[in-house]
């Protein structure tokens, strides 16, 4: 059977690496790019993923000690676009109350993310749409438990 994926998988990787090498240029970007480029800065065990963005072949799952890099950059960008645009609202305050509890912004940024990368699995696994109430029910536990799970 066709990866349906495969396309959609080699542009997202083959954009990634092309902001990865104008961050290497020292090119100044703006918009998404510039926020892609500094969630990539931030993860630099990956980085020789980025050089490579565009080499493996789209249907070939890169993993690095478990992981996915760029889905996990997938979460964080989700992430950082639900904090600037406060949609929903309940993102950057669990944010907000991580960091005054004492995590770094990665570090919120992280608990947070276990939280979409969950509700994606689950909208995959059981063809689902979003549960925007569980999830939000989902944030407001992390910041009442002051992210107990990092």
């Amino acid at each position: 059977m066709e990866d349906k994926y495969a396309e959609l998988r080699y542009l997202t990787r083959a954009h990634l690496g092309l902001v990865w090498e104008m961050v290497m240029a020292g090119a100044e970007l703006e918009g998404d790019e510039a926020v892609l480029a500094g969630i990539l800065k931030q993860h630099p065990k990956y980085f020789d993923t980025w050089e490579q963005a565009g080499t493996p072949p789209p249907e070939e799952e890169v993993l690095q000690d478990g992981t996915n890099p760029f889905a996990h950059i997938a979460i964080h960008q989700i992430i950082e676009n639900q904090v600037a645009d406060r949609t929903p609202p309940e993102t950057a305050e669990t944010l907000e109350a991580l960091m005054q509890a004492g995590y770094t912004r990665h570090e919120a940024i992280h608990a947070i993310g276990h939280i979409v990368a969950e509700e994606i699995y689950e909208i995959l696994q059981d063809n689902r749409p979003f549960d925007e109430a569980g999830y939000l029910e989902a944030l407001r536990d992390l910041r009442q438990g002051e992210g107990e799970t990092r």
